[in-house]
């Protein structure tokens, strides 16, 4: 892994006054040759150097013969400074991504950090009345990583990049098609520009490095030959998000996968699907109006929720639903479907029930039902369960039965307001969740486990809840 290296260059011939302490920051994007690396190596073992001279060496190694990526500014240069403060990243947004986020041992959820770090640079930006007007593309977004694979951190500059960029056409591919001459000012249009790329490049990071606007998969979005193509689908407003639609992504590549990870990620990537979707549909529209807070409110998406933001959500939906009127809970499925009594399952659903699946999606799929109770069965039966309240050891307990959204979200609910009680079936599903692995690592507490788990089997729920109550129910 590259080195990522911060220092002081001194050029007090710059300096326009002695006592100006101005710092001057440049960040500059890099990779370290294999020869170089050994050579650091040689000059920190030395044992006739001084440390200040080890380190000139080594500043001299890294300058001359390190591959650049890309650099900016944070501020225009005034030549007002005494310092130049250079910091160093390992990649730009493209390197990171076509390098490493394609690998089979990613570790994808970081691919949603990622995400979220830019949408949270640009809506602070977009506070200060800082645009990037459509000159955002991920040449000019630098990642530095650390020993930690985890730890990522995503950089923006507080300015575009100052200096004539020679791809323009490579630029265009990533500001979308946004008429000037519409009647919105000039800091709307900034401001509408820059939504349309941080929406593409979402998409770019979550499918691990694919353009919305692709005509297939094959094309890559960093190589020339394909600009024109790319540039005229954005044109005519063109664009397939079937990247995210991919099932499978451990070494099995089945399509019929039932391993946990792929379901965790295929849910988030649905979630990504829809917030890209919803955007592009909205800013190609032209018709809309954003303002400098606009690009805050893309986090209010699911797609962006944690695990405990997802369980609260639902807590207040299926308390807000106990008092709704019917016609509210009519939309989750309540009076279409009884929800008393022992479950019964059908093996295979009639063309009927299909259909009808097809029409109503608060509905549970009874074939999916059956494969939960079957491979999971401490979790379905602590889902289902309502306890007795008696201290027999063994007693039966009673089943609910659960077949729609309503009683999925109201069974979640009090789950978790009952977490720490002890029941016949709680015990079991505990100690199924606690040895479930969602991700590579496994630090999430069983609570929010039971929450996941219904959520990437019925992907559905958490993104149906939200869009029917989002105006009445607060995700925070």
């Amino acid at each position: 892994m590259p080195n990522i290296i911060q220092t002081e260059l001194n050029f007090p011939a710059l300096a326009c006054d002695e006592e100006n302490t101005n710092i001057q920051r440049m960040s500059i994007a890099y990779s370290i040759p294999e020869h170089v690396n050994s050579d650091i190596s040689k000059i920190n073992a030395s044992s006739v150097m001084s440390k200040e001279e080890k380190q000139r060496e080594i500043d001299i190694k890294l300058l001359n013969e390190t591959k650049c990526h890309g650099y900016f500014f944070d501020y225009v240069p005034n030549m007002n400074f005494k310092h130049l403060f250079l910091e160093t990243c390992n990649d730009t947004l493209e390197t990171y991504i076509l390098k490493y986020a394609t690998e089979i041992d990613f570790q994808w959820t970081i691919l949603q950090k990622i995400c979220f770090q830019l949408v949270d640079s640009v809506a602070w930006l977009h506070q200060r009345d800082l645009y990037y007007d459509g000159r955002l593309h991920p040449r000019n977004i630098f990642i530095k990583t650390s020993d930690t694979q985890s730890k990522v951190k995503l950089q923006l500059s507080e300015k575009a990049n100052p200096f004539h960029n020679l791809d323009t056409e490579y630029v265009n591919l990533w500001s979308g098609f946004i008429h000037s001459d519409l009647d919105k000012s000039v800091d709307e249009i900034a401001i509408q520009k820059d939504l349309v790329s941080v929406t593409i490049l979402m998409f770019f990071i979550q499918s691990s490095g694919v353009h919305p606007f692709q005509i297939t998969g094959s094309l890559h979005p960093a190589k020339w030959e394909n600009y024109q193509c790319i540039q005229d689908q954005i044109k005519v407003g063109i664009y397939t998000l079937e990247a995210l639609d991919r099932k499978c992504f451990c070494a099995n590549e089945n399509e019929n996968c039932e391993e946990t990870p792929c379901k965790y990620r295929l849910w988030v990537n649905m979630l990504a699907k829809d917030r890209t979707d919803t955007m592009l549909t909205e800013l190609f529209n032209e018709t809309k109006s954003y303002t400098k807070e606009s690009s805050g409110k893309l986090m209010e998406h699911p797609f962006f929720w944690k695990t405990s933001t997802v369980l609260r959500f639902i807590e207040n939906s299926s308390n807000y639903l106990k008092e709704a009127d019917m016609t509210k809970k009519c939309l989750f499925g309540l009076g279409q479907s009884s929800n008393k009594g022992v479950i019964r399952i059908k093996k295979i659903p009639t063309a009927a029930t299909q259909q009808s699946q097809v029409h109503q999606p608060w509905i549970l799929n009874d074939v999916l039902l059956l494969k939960l109770k079957n491979n999971h069965t401490g979790i379905f039966n602590y889902l289902q369960e309502i306890p007795a309240w008696n201290d027999q050891k063994g007693a039966p307990f009673e089943k609910k039965n659960i077949t729609n959204f309503y009683g999925l979200l109201t069974q979640i609910r009090n789950k978790s307001a009952h977490w720490n009680e002890t029941t016949p079936c709680g015990e079991k599903a505990k100690e199924d969740l606690e040895n479930m692995s969602f991700v590579a690592y496994n630090e999430m507490h069983a609570q929010l486990k039971f929450c996941l788990f219904w959520n990437i089997h019925f992907p559905e729920l958490i993104l149906y809840t939200w869009k029917h109550l989002k105006d009445v129910i607060a995700h925070h």
